[in-house]
């Protein structure tokens, strides 16, 4: 229980503390062609802050990150709230190519997977839903019940949500620690959503 204290006060922690540079290379094995829009993008960190989410989810979970999959212009990119990895020193919901989102030194590991029943228009809606809010503040309150910022597994859901579908169903962990108390849904909760399948994963 103290690990997981701690390491939730390091998630916490203002990201103006942290080192955004993340450097890293990128993979040579991302089947990116398998992609398609609204696919979600799991990665386990490297982080400090990876850490504490998996030393927070009660789930076991093995990812501890997640973001949506559109194409832009040809390329595969990866909407996403994250703490610490945006140079101008404000957390905020970002757009990259996936290739960054699954740098080295970003992600031990990682995988895309789809929500089978979702026909490609829907899917291709929440991506795009997903890309109007970048540049929202990141939510580091992590307070599921407020929108107006996000964190990432926030995002993803309501991205969906806006086509209705509801990724998580009723799962959410309530958390009393410490540092924290409330509920948060983790990339776990939205992992065992049972109609998800993997498309490519390292």
């Amino acid at each position: 229980m103290l690990a997981s204290a701690l390491a939730l006060l390091c998630l916490i922690t203002p990201a103006c503390l942290r080192d955004p540079d993340n450097g890293g290379k990128v993979r040579d094995d991302l089947p990116l062609q398998l992609l398609r829009d609204g696919d979600l993008l799991f990665r386990c960190g490297t982080s400090t802050e990876s850490q504490a989410v998996l030393d927070a989810d009660k789930n076991q979970g093995v990812y501890s990150h997640i973001g949506i999959a559109i194409n832009d212009g040809g390329t595969w990119k990866v909407v996403h709230a994250v703490p610490g990895e945006n140079h101008d020193g404000v957390d905020h919901i970002k757009v990259e190519p996936v290739d960054s989102f699954f740098l080295t030194t970003r992600a031990v590991q990682g995988a895309a997977m789809r929500l089978k029943g979702c026909d490609t228009a829907n899917s291709r809606k929440a991506a795009q839903w997903a890309l109007s809010k970048c540049g929202v503040e990141f939510d580091d309150r992590y307070d599921w019940n407020d929108s107006t910022s996000l964190y990432c597994t926030e995002l993803v859901q309501r991205a969906y949500e806006s086509v209705g579908v509801n990724l998580r169903g009723n799962r959410i962990t309530h958390l009393s620690l410490p540092f924290f108390k409330g509920d948060i849904v983790f990339p776990s909760d939205i992992q065992r959503n049972d109609s998800l399948k993997t498309i490519f994963k390292f």
